[in-house]
C-alpha cells in the first residue's frame, strides 16, 4: 500500500458568490492515515445567505453571525495548503472558492498541487462513496465531505476501482421522506390555551423541507399551541415559512415572487426555529 500525504478539503458557500465561504472542512493525511480533521464555520461577507444554499447545507445566518471572518481562519489553516497536495471532489469549485475568497480579502494565493476525485471518476461524491463502500455521515457538511473525499482518494490511489453495481438507483433514493403533507386537526387554529405572547400567535405559518431535530408534525403541533395558523401552501398572506433540508423549489420561488410584489414573508431556519420554540434546548 502506497504512503500518501495530502490534504482533502471541502468548502460550503452561503450564496452564489464563490467568496462567500461559510464552512471549511479539512482532512490531513500522512502516510495514508488521517492525522487531523477539522471543521470551521466562517462568517461570509455581510453574513449574507441565500435560502437555496441554506436548504442544501443547513448552515444559516444565525450560526455564523458571531464566527470569525475568513482572514482569521486562514491564519490557522494556511499551513494545510502551502506547498501541499490538495485533493477535493469537484476541485474546480473548491479551488475557485478559495482563490476568490483570498482575492476578496487581498490575501496572497499560496502554491499547492491539486487533484480531483470527480475528474478521476466522473461520479458525484455520494455515488463515489457508495461505489467504494465509504459512508458519508452527513453530505454537504464540509468536514464529512472532506473525510469521504480523502478516503476515496486513498482507495483510488491504491488501485481500488468504483463498483458501479453498488450505487443505489436514483429512483430508489427517497426524496419524499420527511416531506409528508400536514393534514387534519393540526391545520385548524387552536382557540384555547394558546400563548398569546408568542411570536407565532395569529401568524400564518408554512413548513417546507425536512427538519433534522423534530418531525414536521411535531413542529406543527408546537407552533399551533403557540397560536399559529398553519397552512400547507404559501400565499401572499403567509407570515413565516419554516425551512428544512430539501425545501420545495416551488415554495421557495413563491416566497421570492410574493416578497418582490410587496409581501413580507420571513424565512426561519431550523436552528432559529428551535430557539424560538425552545424545543430540544
Amino acid at each position: 500500500m502506497s504512503k500518501l500525504n495530502f490534504t482533502a478539503v471541502d468548502f460550503e458557500t452561503a450564496n452564489n458568490s464563490r467568496n462567500s465561504i461559510c464552512q471549511i472542512g479539512i482532512c490531513q493525511i500522512e502516510n495514508g492515515e488521517v492525522i487531523c480533521s477539522e471543521s470551521f464555520l466562517v462568517q461570509p461577507p455581510g453574513n449574507d445567505y441565500s435560502h437555496w444554499n441554506v436548504c442544501i447545507h443547513r448552515i444559516s445566518p444565525d450560526m455564523t453571525v458571531d464566527k470569525p471572518l475568513f482572514p482569521e481562519i486562514w491564519e490557522t489553516i494556511k499551513k494545510f495548503f502551502e506547498h501541499q497536495l490538495i485533493v477535493a471532489h469537484n476541485a474546480d469549485f473548491d479551488l475557485d472558492c478559495l482563490e476568490k475568497t483570498l482575492e476578496f480579502y487581498n490575501i496572497p494565493i499560496p502554491r499547492f498541487g491539486i487533484e480531483c476525485t470527480f475528474k478521476t471518476t466522473g461520479l458525484n461524491l455520494v455515488d463515489l462513496a457508495e461505489s467504494l463502500d465509504i459512508q458519508i455521515i452527513c453530505h454537504h457538511n464540509a468536514l464529512y465531505d472532506s473525510l469521504a473525499c480523502a478516503e476515496a482518494y486513498i482507495k483510488l490511489k491504491n488501485g481500488q476501482r468504483p463498483d458501479l453495481d453498488k450505487i443505489t438507483k436514483k429512483e430508489s433514493k427517497s426524496i419524499f421522506e420527511g416531506h409528508e403533507k400536514l393534514s387534519g386537526k393540526v391545520l385548524r387554529p387552536e382557540l384555547e390555551n394558546v400563548d398569546f405572547n408568542s411570536p407565532f400567535y395569529g401568524k400564518k405559518i408554512v413548513f417546507t423541507g425536512v427538519l433534522d431535530s423534530i418531525t414536521r408534525d411535531e413542529a406543527a403541533n408546537i407552533t399551533k399551541k403557540m397560536g399559529a395558523d398553519i397552512d400547507t401552501g404559501i400565499t401572499k398572506k403567509t407570515d413565516f415559512v419554516i425551512i428544512g433540508t430539501g425545501a420545495g423549489p416551488s415554495k421557495l420561488k413563491k416566497i421570492e415572487e410574493y416578497n418582490n410584489s410587496g409581501s413580507n414573508i420571513k424565512l426561519i431556519y431550523e436552528t432559529e426555529f428551535l430557539k424560538i420554540t425552545k424545543h430540544g434546548l
